[in-house]
């Protein structure tokens, strides 16, 4: 196997394991991330010896959502200081800049949404954001009862592109009560709404999760394939495909709200923290808003 910089990548007979590492960023999706998952599942593609994936990750994080530290942030863009007399002189606006970029990212969570080996995803510790995003392309989510999942980020920086496919999982309901307030549910609320699909303690997530993806490599890959697929297809003839790709217009809107220009400005002068305390110091800790 390729040796990779932002991951780790392990094959035990028909599972391969991808563990997100950037232990130190929290698992933060980085444009190199991204692309490193991206070129290991290319590479586990061919054949029939591997037959499940497991993403997990290292750290106290399973994923911290986009990273936005301003000299690392693949989703800032900065306005076109071009000039000129014709009006194709003056170069692109901020929203098609936005809009394009998003509708790259999410055709890349498709492309995973799509990818023909089962994905089974083992959470740990945080999951918000665009860590969302990535579980919503697996076929199959284990977390620990201890991981919370959410998506703080609305209440100033938008959406997760794809919405980590909550409305075709969770429902309607739910999926605005998460995005409204940007409160986390920890892995036992996360599978009684049907979030996820299994929790289990903290010390026997590994194994366990482990254990499953043994047993379904027990089925031929065309079985798995066609399992995958036609239950995917449900999905997209009841607009699933779609719908993610309007996440791209909707982004590009909030992109233009002053609560993400005010954001940018206090990141860039105060630091990240700084914008974070800024954004969620009105919720608290973000756990009280969502009572059964």
């Amino acid at each position: 196997m390729t040796s990779y910089d932002n991951i780790l990548v392990d094959v035990d007979d028909a599972v391969a394991t991808i563990t997100l590492n950037r232990p130190e960023k929290l698992n933060a999706l980085s444009e190199g991330l991204r692309r490193e998952i991206a070129e290991a599942l290319q590479e586990l593609n061919p054949g029939d010896a591997v037959r499940v994936i497991r993403i997990k990750a290292a750290g106290r994080a399973f994923c911290a959502g986009y990273d936005i530290t301003p000299d690392d942030n693949d989703f800032q863009f900065i306005p076109s200081s071009r000039t000129g007399d014709q009006a194709w002189e003056l170069g692109e606006s901020m929203a098609a800049m936005n809009r394009e970029h998003l509708r790259d990212s999410i055709e890349r969570w498709l492309w995973i949404w799509s990818y023909r080996k089962p994905i089974v995803a083992q959470v740990h510790g945080w999951c918000l954001a665009g860590g969302n995003d990535l579980v919503g392309a697996c076929d199959i989510i284990f977390a620990s009862e201890t991981a919370r999942f959410g998506h703080p980020a609305g209440r100033a920086l938008g959406q997760p592109p794809t919405l980590g496919m909550w409305p075709a999982k969770i429902g309607m309901l739910k999926t605005k009560e998460m995005l409204f307030s940007g409160d986390t549910i920890d892995g036992v609320e996360a599978e009684r709404i049907g979030m996820v699909n299994r929790v289990y303690s903290e010390e026997a997530l590994d194994e366990e999760t482990m254990a499953y993806c043994r047993r379904i490599a027990n089925v031929p890959l065309d079985g798995l394939t066609v399992h995958k697929h036609s239950t995917n297809r449900w999905f997209e003839l009841m607009g699933l495909r779609m719908s993610a790709i309007e996440g791209a217009e909707f982004n590009a809107i909030f992109a233009e709200t002053a609560t993400i220009e005010e954001f940018g400005k206090i990141s860039r002068s105060k630091g990240l923290k700084a914008a974070l305390e800024w954004r969620d110091n009105p919720f608290g800790d973000g756990r009280g808003g969502i009572r059964r």
